[in-house]
């Protein structure tokens, strides 16, 4: 059995990671990014991450990071900017075929009017 300790050494592992990733992604991408999910967020009630990365594949030429695990701390700018949150649903198996059917955390937006 985990002790709370350990969770909260776990936890805060984990946003050590993501901070570490966002402070190495192009910045421009980033920027890109956000702004997608603005966009999603404006046109989708729900929504998960590959929705973002689908529009994204459809842009010419965007901007390049190499460190895919900055999208983590994009999606926080964009609860954090009110776009959207967390949906009290439980995750959706991703159809990008190099994420393997993994979940993905399902959004709600705070953009969306019908």
């Amino acid at each position: 059995m985990t002790d709370l300790f350990e969770a909260a050494a776990a936890r805060d592992a984990k946003l050590a990671s993501m901070a570490q990733a966002d402070a190495n992604a192009n910045k421009s991408w980033a920027d890109v990014m956000l702004e997608l999910v603005r966009l999603t967020c404006c046109e989708q009630l729900y929504f998960t991450s590959d929705d973002i990365f689908d529009r994204y594949d459809c842009l010419s030429n965007p901007p390049k990071t190499h460190e895919g695990r900055a999208f983590g701390p994009v999606m926080t700018r964009a609860a954090k900017a009110g776009y959207c949150e967390k949906a009290n649903v439980a995750p959706r198996e991703s159809t990008r075929k190099s994420l393997h059917a993994s979940p993905r955390t399902i959004w709600r937006s705070k953009l969306y009017a019908q």
